[in-house]
């Protein structure tokens, strides 16, 4: 699920630009032997200190620890949506197109042509439409549609085969049966609980066309590293956890699609080793850095931090993550046909 798409242009620009090319941080990287935080980095760049929580009714979000979180009923999203956060999914966004060598397998493009001038797409859980967007310049003669709960969706920078709608997948989506050609879901691990899984994926079964094509694109649990990386790791997936989420559903794709009449063409896991030189392992150190940073509101206490030490916390990890043993991240890719 996505957030906001509201800084400049320039901005945004540049980041495409810059993605995958070079690291986007510098860290200070004191640390100790310990997974606990005991000395502070002498310049810090994560260095915020927030406590304060509120509530707009008006425009639906509330702030807490200094970002500002959608306020929808009924969703089980936890991360931001504000404008850091949004940088950061573009940067996720164009990693996971390099790693998976593109925005749609070719496993889908050899069966849907998307240059006849009919096809119609589907983003499920667009948020800012960063990959709606960018495969809409891909392919300018097929349709695209983003669906989000939140109205998030970008204003002025917007290809003309784009558009935007609310919905949601666990209630019915503004869609009749055997609309799209093709629908796209991606890393609903924090938006989805456990038992909210099938419903979403029976949905998108109704919606495609007989032949259309699911693909779904999530990431597993930090499990892999040394002592410190499996501390943060564990603490994570407990979190996820005590929110009635699954952890491991990338694992649990294929049975998944299969529970609800896909037949499956293609599962792929590729594992992601961050420490490694490489710029897209730099571009996914990145990620999981600011993974943590931004859900330090519900982190900050099961790890042992405060908002004044939190920064000490992240700067510590982005060191940790280049030692070895190896820390790796997983993701998985599931091909589903209607």
């Amino acid at each position: 699920m996505g957030v906001k798409l509201s800084t400049s242009i320039s901005k945004k620009k540049k980041r495409i630009t810059n993605s995958l090319q070079t690291p986007k941080k510098t860290y200070n990287t004191n640390s100790t032997d310990h997974p606990s935080i005991n000395s502070a980095p002498t310049t810090p760049n994560y260095n915020e200190k927030h406590g304060a929580s509120s509530i707009n009714s008006i425009t639906d979000s509330m702030s807490m620890s200094g970002r500002t979180f959608h306020h929808v009923a009924n969703s089980a999203y936890w991360f931001p949506n504000d404008d850091e956060e949004m940088d950061r999914l573009i940067g996720q966004h164009f990693a996971l197109k390099t790693l998976f060598g593109g925005n749609i397998s070719n496993i889908i493009l050899k069966d849907i042509d998307m240059e006849k001038g009919d096809t119609i797409v589907l983003d499920l859980g667009c948020g800012p439409g960063t990959w709606l967007m960018d495969v809409a310049t891909e392919y300018p003669s097929s349709q695209f549609i983003g669906v989000d709960m939140c109205d998030i969706f970008p204003n002025n920078i917007r290809p003309p085969n784009v558009s935007f709608q609310i919905g949601n997948a666990l209630e019915r989506l503004p869609f009749s049966d055997n609309t799209f050609d093709f629908i796209n879901i991606r890393l609903f691990i924090i938006a989805l609980k456990g038992e909210e899984w099938p419903v979403v994926i029976q949905e998108a079964y109704r919606i495609l066309k007989p032949g259309g094509y699911l693909q779904i694109v999530e990431c597993g649990m930090l499990e892999r590293g040394n002592d410190f990386v499996k501390y943060a790791g564990k603490i994570f997936k407990e979190v996820i956890e005590s929110r009635g989420q699954e952890p491991y559903i990338a694992f649990k794709l294929q049975s998944l699609l299969e529970n609800q009449q896909f037949k499956v063409h293609h599962y792929e896991n590729k594992d992601v080793f961050l420490g490694k030189p490489d710029a897209l392992s730099k571009e996914f150190l990145w990620d999981a850095c600011n993974i943590f940073k931004s859900a330090q509101p519900v982190l900050q206490e099961p790890l042992g931090c405060n908002a004044d030490n939190y920064p000490q916390f992240l700067n510590r990890l982005y060191k940790e993550l280049q030692k070895q043993p190896d820390a790796m991240w997983s993701f998985s890719i599931c091909i589903g046909r209607k």
